[in-house]
């Protein structure tokens, strides 16, 4: 389960992950859940493409696989 910050800044609303590496903003709720979603989705898709797995933990490369094949 994904659990998110949400909270609003100089009348500007973000959802953040507990991490902070993904965050999303905008002028409503609505507006940052949906830059938050692409947001998302571009770190996935960077991950994935990443093929250098000497980097990553083995945990690392089993959600890899997993997000591949959820992917396909």
């Amino acid at each position: 389960m994904l659990k998110l910050k949400i909270y609003q800044e100089d009348n500007i609303w973000c959802v953040e992950d507990p991490a902070g590496y993904v965050v999303g903003c905008g002028n409503t709720i609505a507006e940052a859940f949906k830059d938050f979603g692409e947001n998302l989705e571009a770190a996935i898709e960077e991950y994935i493409e990443d093929n250098d797995l000497d980097k990553f933990h083995i945990s690392a490369i089993a959600l890899r696989h997993a997000l591949l094949d959820w992917l396909r």
